[in-house]
């Protein structure tokens, strides 16, 4: 039952990282009033880094930032290590 629901959340949260990334894109284009920095980091630390990793080379947005170069990454592999730990 756990496992079930950590696969749901995890699917929920990288659906919805991956989408505020390309809304965040957008409104970057658009020059319109854009999503935190801060939201974007803490939604991929959150369980999201792997939906924030593919919407950032999708989109080619915020690929030159350090802080998600290394920090999103980072995120994805202790979010697979607690995972892995979650499930055995």
């Amino acid at each position: 039952m756990l496992i079930k629901i950590l696969i749901y959340y995890l699917a929920l949260i990288n659906v919805g990282n991956f989408l505020i990334f390309a809304i965040d894109k957008h409104l970057a284009i658009k020059k319109r009033e854009r999503i935190p920095e801060s939201t974007l980091i803490l939604l991929s630390a959150l369980g999201g880094a792997f939906g924030g990793l593919c919407s950032m080379y999708i989109f080619r947005h915020k690929t030159k930032h350090a802080k998600f170069y290394i920090s999103l990454p980072a995120f994805l592999v202790l979010q697979i290590i607690v995972a892995i730990l979650m499930i055995f």
